[in-house]
């Protein structure tokens, strides 16, 4: 019991102490004390943070007395706290968002050309998804057979990513590079080789068109 009792957000003590209410009804620090195996010392401060967590309530007579809050009514006191304490949370977020969104677009011009490093094939494979789903014109695919069949699997066969109707997709079976162009101004550089362990792959996403026509055209011939 005490162990499903910490599922609601208590520790060991606080387990006990409410266990202990729970099936004796209201109860002085000392009586919890003995009845839960709690040191003298730290019942009381168990029981204050049971009744400022919702649990317990302390009742209103001359000798101090606590009682437990029945479980339904702890849990929809948590759960609405939570939910509170969430949205707040969220709406901090949502806010920092829509900051760093403001400053992105202001800077856009200025952002250039970039490149980032990505590491293992799932991170990899979501990365060209995400790309391939604001690609206007198309996406260029070369790697070997079975490299291009998992890439196209993971993009067509992905519930969660969404394409645009109009993509032309082209797969080119080579030995010589592994890479993704998308509108043949940015590409996705496999750096580790095909056989390498999924975990450890990584990739270079390069946003520059200069790089990547010039690797287009270098494969050519």
């Amino acid at each position: 019991m005490i162990t499903r009792i910490k599922k609601l957000g208590l520790n060991e003590y606080e387990s006990r102490a409410y266990h202990s209410l729970l099936k004796y009804g209201s109860m002085a620090p000392v009586a919890v004390s003995k009845a839960a195996g709690i040191p003298r010392a730290r019942v009381y401060d168990v029981l204050q943070s049971l009744e400022d967590k919702g649990f317990a309530v302390k009742m209103p007579f001359k000798q101090v007395v606590f009682s437990a809050i029945t479980p339904k009514d702890a849990f929809d006191a948590l759960s609405a706290k939570r939910k509170s304490a969430l949205d707040k949370e969220l709406d901090g977020i949502k806010g920092v968002v829509s900051e760093l969104e403001s400053k992105l677009s202001v800077n856009e011009d200025f952002i250039g050309e970039s490149a980032l490093l990505v590491k293992g094939r799932e991170n990899i494979y979501a990365q060209i998804a995400r790309e391939a789903s604001n690609c206007a014109d198309g996406v260029i695919i070369y790697s070997s057979d079975e490299g291009i069949k998992r890439k196209k699997s993971y993009l067509f066969g992905n519930n969660s990513v969404t394409l645009p109707s109009s993509l032309k997709l082209i797969a080119k079976a080579t030995s010589k590079a592994r890479a993704v162009i998308f509108d043949k101004a940015a590409m996705m550089l496999f750096l580790t080789p095909e056989k390498t362990e999924e975990k450890d792959e990584k990739a270079l996403l390069i946003k520059s068109p200069f790089l990547a026509n010039l690797f287009v055209t270098g494969l050519k011939k």
